[in-house]
């Protein structure tokens, strides 16, 4: 068994037939000529039928090629698993005696494997009637193993179909005799140079071509000299054959013969060659072994200088390469090296802050970027990249565009040239002149026939008329698919392929490290071909990779030049704490990144610290001036809305010139036409209401402004403008009355909580009908939407039997299987609503409907419908929609609850509740429990943010267990420690002074606020 070895890539069985052996042709051939075929040949055709035909694999040869009478043995494995054993016999004669022989072998011979089929391979025809009976009796005695004979006509007829075998084996005018009828084509029979490649392959390219015998002679040579030119003669072979990086494979032998030959220096050039060149396609570990052969090199000449020095300039090299967050030293200190170095490190440093918008390093660094520029040892493409960095760092674009537009630099870098000027433009948002640029950028490429670089720069159009002009037809499409379809092209820039998939791989796994170094390198090749598109992507992934670093701003600064902003609106979230200043980026050349850093102000607005608030209120009442600058209002980005959005978020610590600034701009808007609404409506709410609470002087106006807002933008009607409405209802009386004269519903509502007077009649009466008609389905057909809470408020002044009514087919509504779960929490909390106003006759009956419907309520049919849109992966999806009403149910037996005994029953109903989708309906409940879980205190505490809420309300009044109030100030929720705050300011107990002094501190200014604070202001316990 020990005879038998792997079959190797370089065994000469794969090599490709000495000399191909042509048939005489006259008319068609019958069988093909293997006679003719050496008995290398012979053995070659024959492991091509197993290998190609039969699809055999894992072969093994036994012995020696060509011994034993130039027979072969050879056992495969077929895709079954079954194995095959051959013999080739290349013999004069082949007859019984021949055939006994063979099997003979076969049974005395240990393989590898059990073996279900013996072939024996026979270069002649096997006709004779002994040979056929001899055939037969040892297939019958070999028998469960099948045996088969391949002699002339068995493998003429197995290759007839196989016309690529025959033409490498016997030329094209025998195949064209002797196969099936077949068409020359790629796809049939692959072209000589593809055939030397899958050849290479096999065998192992430095067998293919020649090189092996070189680096052979090189291993046996005593003479350093003569085996370095060795050495270098199969290197060169490899690279002329297209394998370069075998060639590369043996750099290290070349190396150490260059300096044992006494030429250090060149060897240490040489590695550092191939340094740049890894690191110029992102191949950092082979940048690495070339790191160790230069460490190599200098133990085998410690004292050599010029060694030492290619090594500091590879380290610069990969500081600046491996630098997770893109620091860039000062360019002085990367001037080191021959004056290629000094040239490849400055790009590497200019494109990294070119990337990461570092326009102070490149102002900084342009001095030294002309001097390098108008180096003698510096090629086209490396000054010309010189000279994009000066443009970038200066805005002085206006020479090298002569010089590209005349043709100096050639058609491939006139298209670089002027895609980097369409980004230049793109980001100062020149947009007709950024898509002119793109386009003449692509038409450039084309005329060189860079592919890949015209499509990318035709995308990068495409996608940049999304920040300007979004709604127009995408024609630019078929023609991107058009010259993505021309081939492709070695890239004008060399390129890290695969470096943002690199990047997603590494952030999925969490290897957040290598996954920034790929994100940073994706970016600055998309930066510097001015990939549009890639350079979106990029920034998106490496802001992704930084959050989970724990480097807010610099993930922030990615976001805001991409765009991101609901990316950002995340990340501000996710940092309640922890306040990213970012006012800086707000001097950025376009609307879309000031708009993006409004988004992240607006969502930290309430931790902006105090002594900033007048920088950035004057910044954003800038915005609201009549110079009206460039912005998309359709969209998240908007530089306009998202100003808007801030401002509602620091509105309450403007001044009164500041908010005064604020009304009158929102107050000379154009009318909205019914039935529409503007993109701001809800921000615009909140920051009037805010001013409305903080500025008595501006009250009325600002009163008078919302009511009109919220009469016909239900949107913006939430806890902040509602709560602006009813502290100042006098202010608001005369604008709601109107309202409601005019047959607005909602401002009817808002003035049923003054009282009977002011509410019409006929008002009422239809709420009351809207409550009481039971109402009518369709088989099939369900609808969505109530208004039962609002006409709940104008039917509370009626008499008890009249609420009862109400009550009564609200509940039956609440249980009925065709309504869905939104819909029947507002009918249970409309009901609840009308309690304090029902009568005693069914209260009981109520609570007990309303405890069954919080334990099992009714199936719902509508709910059924929607589930099957609610799969994440589902084309259409329903998301947003409440799926539970127990909630509401629980909240309206809190109501009805009138003894201990149903106050337990509700508080352990709420307990049931914790922990599943939201808090707030139980905390609802739970509120109207009063001092009943006042002994809950520390299991509530560990529940959601709204339950938290009132346990803290709840810790003020009693003060127990001492040790929960400093938790609860720390909560990690601003809406629970605004809460406490809210509640320790009305109690005026100054016994919690521990906890009054941590939320004084505390980041948020809703909370200092909260705790009677003023804007600026601080106050310690012992001055309240």
């Amino acid at each position: 068994m020990t005879n038998w070895n792997p079959l190797p890539l370089g065994s000469s069985l794969n090599d490709a037939p000495s000399a191909p052996a042509p048939a005489p042709v006259i008319g068609k051939l019958e069988l093909l000529p293997f006679n003719d075929l050496s008995w290398e040949d012979f053995e070659r055709i024959q492991w091509r039928v197993m290998r190609d035909v039969e699809g055999l694999r894992h072969a093994q040869l036994y012995g020696e090629r060509g011994q034993a009478q130039h027979g072969l043995d050879v056992v495969a494995l077929a895709p079954d698993g079954s194995g095959t054993a051959l013999q080739s016999k290349k013999y004069r004669q082949f007859g019984p005696a021949q055939i006994k022989a063979a099997v003979k072998t076969f049974r005395t011979t240990r393989r590898p494997f059990s073996v279900d089929r013996l072939i024996i391979g026979v270069a002649r025809p096997v006709r004779t009637t002994k040979a056929i009976e001899e055939f037969a009796a040892q297939r019958k005695l070999l028998q469960p193993i099948d045996l088969d004979l391949w002699d002339s006509q068995e493998l003429s007829y197995l290759l007839r179909g196989w016309p690529e075998i025959v033409i490498e084996f016997f030329g094209m005018p025998t195949a064209e005799a002797f196969c099936l009828p077949f068409k020359v084509d790629v796809t049939v029979v692959p072209r000589a140079e593809v055939v030397a490649v899958r050849e290479a392959i096999a065998r192992t390219p430095e067998v293919t071509t020649g090189a092996q015998k070189d680096f052979d002679d090189a291993a046996e040579s005593s003479d350093s000299a003569r085996a370095l030119l060795l050495v270098e003669a199969g290197q060169a072979k490899l690279r002329d054959a297209g394998f370069w990086p075998h060639a590369r494979q043996h750099n290290k032998e070349r190396i150490r013969l260059l300096a044992k030959v006494g030429r250090t220096n060149e060897a240490a050039r040489h590695v550092l060659d191939e340094f740049w060149a890894a690191l110029d396609q992102g191949l950092s570990g082979t940048a690495q072994i070339s790191r160790s052969q230069l460490e190599d090199l200098s133990r085998l000449d410690k004292e050599n200088d010029q060694v030492n020095l290619y090594r500091r300039v590879i380290d610069k090299a990969t500081d600046l390469y491996n630098n997770p967050t893109a620091y860039v030293p000062d360019i002085k200190s990367l001037l080191i090296g021959d004056s290629v170095d000094q040239i490849r490190l400055a790009l590497l440093a200019g494109e990294t802050a070119l990337a990461n918008d570092y326009q102070d390093w490149l102002s900084l660094a342009a001095p030294e970027l002309v001097v390098l520029s108008e180096s003698d040892a510096i090629d086209r493409l490396f000054r010309t990249r010189l000279r994009l960095l000066l443009a970038d760092a200066t805005g002085d674009w206006a020479s090298l565009l002569f010089d590209a537009r005349r043709l100096k630099l050639g058609h491939g870098l006139l298209g670089l040239v002027t895609a980097r000027y369409a980004r230049h433009l793109a980001v100062q948002q020149k947009f007709e002149e950024a898509d002119l640029a793109w386009d003449e950028a692509s038409g450039s490429a084309s005329l060189a026939q860079q592919w890949s670089e015209a499509s990318t720069w035709i995308f990068s159009r495409r996608a940049f008329r999304g920040r300007w002009n979004p709604f127009t037809g995408d024609g630019l499409l078929p023609l991107q698919t058009a010259i993505r379809g021309m081939g492709t092209s070695s890239p004008l820039l060399p390129m890290a392929v695969g470096a943002h998939e690199d990047a997603l791989t590494a952030l999925s796994e969490q290897k957040l490290r290598a996954g920034a170094i790929s994100a940073q390198r994706a970016l600055r090749d998309a930066v510097t071909v001015s990939d549009w598109v890639g350079e979106e992507r990029a920034r998106r992934v490496l802001a992704a990779i930084l959050v989970k670093s724990d480097e807010p701003m610099l993930a922030a600064r990615h976001l805001i030049r991409a765009g991101a902003a609901k990316a950002i609106e995340d990340l501000g979230k996710s940092l309640p704490g922890d306040f990213i200043d970012i006012l800086a980026e707000l001097d950025a050349p376009n609307y879309w990144s000031v708009g993006t850093s409004y988004r992240l102000l607006a969502t930290q607005s309430d931790i902006i610290p105090d002594s900033l608030i007048d920088v950035l209120s004057r910044q954003l009442i800038g915005e609201l001036g009549p110079d009206h600058k460039l912005d998309l209002r359709a969209f998240t980005a908007s530089r306009y809305n998202n100003a808007i959005k801030a401002l509602a978020g620091i509105s309450e610590r403007l001044d009164e010139n500041r908010a005064s600034a604020i009304l009158i701009h929102f107050e000379k808007q154009s009318p909205v036409e019914k039935n529409h609404h503007r993109y701001h409506d809800e921000d615009e709410a909140v920051a009037v209401a805010k001013v409305a609470l903080t500025h008595i002087p501006l009250s009325a106006r600002a009163i008078s402004h919302l009511v009109a807002l919220l009469g016909r933008s239900q949107a913006a009607r939430n806890s902040i403008t509602l709560g602006a409405i009813e502290k100042n209802q006098h202010l608001a009386h005369v604008a709601l009355t109107s309202l409601a004269a005019a047959g607005n519903r909602w401002a009817s509502e808002m003035l049923s909580f003054e009282g009977v007077k002011d509410l019409d009649a006929n008002a009422t009466q239809q709420a009351l009908a809207r409550l009481t008609t039971p109402l009518k389905h369709a088989a099939g057909v369900y609808s969505t939407g109530t208004n039962a809470i609002g006409d709940s408020f104008l039917i509370r002044h009626h008499a008890p039997d009249v609420i009862d009514v109400a009550v009564g087919e609200l509940l039956s509504r609440a249980d009925d299987p065709h309504i869905g779960s939104a819909d029947r929490g507002d009918y249970l909390i409309a009901a609840s609503h009308l309690i304090p106003h029902l009568g005693d006759s069914n209260r009981e009956e109520y609570f007990e409907a309303a405890v069954r419907m919080a334990t099992s309520p009714q199936p719902s049919e509508h709910d059924k419908i929607d589930d099957q849109f609610r799969h994440k992966l589902g084309g259409f999806r329903i998301d947003g929609r409440p799926r539970d009403s127990r909630g509401q149910a629980v909240v309206l037996a809190a109501a009805l609850a009138r003894d201990s005994e149903q106050r337990d029953r509700v508080r352990t109903l709420v307990y049931s509740l914790l922990g599943e989708e939201s808090d707030f309906w139980p905390t609802r409940a739970l509120q109207q429990l009063g001092d009943t879980v006042k002994g809950d205190l520390s299991f509530l505490a560990s529940q959601g943010w709204a339950i938290r809420s009132l346990a803290a309300i709840l810790w003020v009044e009693h003060g127990e267990p001492p040790h929960l109030g400093l938790r609860l100030a720390v909560d990690p929720d601003v809406r629970v420690r605004r809460a406490f705050a809210g509640a320790l300011s009305r109690k005026g107990d100054p016994s919690h002074a521990a906890v009054f002094e941590e939320l004084a501190a505390d980041p948020a200014y809703s909370v200092r606020s909260a705790l009677g604070f003023p804007f600026g202001g601080s106050r310690t316990a012992e001055t309240r």
